[in-house]
């Protein structure tokens, strides 16, 4: 298997199959109410304030592969990790929205790549490989927070 067969194989497994890690992004989002995704545990983020920050950096490489190498995106951006107070029923609906159509673009766009593409540069010394493989383990990384969340969320009875 090439590494662009293995990038499309691992953002389907992790989307709504069988990941190596446990549940799929679909198994864990799929149960979450309004209600508990924008209730805040204390010291930590909402799952809906995390979804948008997984879209904000989704939309780096979705951007990039659909040929807008013009985008920029920084830590420090507003969309980056939205204020909670901005969460609603329809922002959460909006993120769980972005991301799927995200998956999309994602998975037919990297379908469509030669191996070659991966070692492009997305810009100066920066290449497609990298930033591909770093949204997923990124995605990984934030789904484990948003089951984290979820779980103290129904086991403690915490809400907004």
């Amino acid at each position: 298997m090439t590494a662009i067969e293995q990038l499309v194989h691992d953002f389907k497994a992790f989307y709504n199959d069988n990941p190596w890690f446990g549940d799929s992004y679909l198994d864990v989002i799929s149960d979450i109410s309004p209600t508990e995704a924008l209730a805040t545990p204390p010291n930590q983020h909402s799952i809906a304030v995390l979804l948008w920050h997984m879209v904000k950096w989704r939309k780096s490489l979705t951007e990039r592969l659909l040929g807008n190498l013009d985008i920029r995106a920084d830590v420090t951006d507003a969309d980056n990790w939205p204020d909670a107070s901005t969460q609603n029923a329809e922002t959460w609906e909006a993120a769980k929205t972005a991301f799927a159509e995200q998956q999309t673009i994602i998975v037919e766009q990297l379908s469509g790549k030669d191996e070659a593409f991966l070692d492009t540069d997305f810009v100066p010394s920066r290449k497609f490989r990298r930033l591909a493989f770093g949204v997923l383990h990124h995605d990984i990384y934030h789904l484990g927070q948003v089951a984290m969340v979820k779980s103290l969320i129904r086991n403690s009875g915490i809400w907004r």
